[in-house]
C-alpha cells in the first residue's frame, strides 16, 4: 500500500473519478455507435443481426478491457485512515 499525505491521496481520488468518467464515456459513445451506426447494415453473427452482437458482446468485451486498464494503470491501493498527524496534538 501506498504511503500517502492527505493532499496526495485526494488528488490520486481525483485522477481516478476522472478517468472512471472517460471509460463511462467512451463505453456509451461505442454502445451508441455499434447499436445504431451499425443498424442499417445487413449482416448477421451466430444467426443475429450485427448490431445486436456488436453492441452487447462488444461492449462487454470492451468494458472488460478498460476496467482491467483503470485497475492496473490509474487506480492506486492506499489507506483512506488519516495517517498524517502534523499539526494535531
Amino acid at each position: 500500500m501506498a504511503k500517502m499525505s492527505y493532499r496526495e491521496k485526494f488528488i490520486q481520488m481525483n485522477k481516478e473519478a476522472k478517468a472512471t468518467w472517460v471509460v463511462a464515456i467512451i463505453l456509451i459513445a461505442f454502445w451508441w455507435i455499434a447499436g445504431f451506426g451499425t443498424a442499417g447494415m445487413d449482416y448477421t453473427l451466430f444467426q443475429m443481426p450485427g448490431w445486436f452482437v456488436l453492441s452487447c458482446f462488444g461492449i462487454w468485451i470492451l468494458s472488460i478491457v478498460l476496467v482491467w486498464f483503470l485497475t492496473s494503470k490509474v487506480f492506486q491501493d492506499f489507506s483512506l485512515e488519516d495517517d498524517d498527524t502534523t499539526g494535531k496534538e
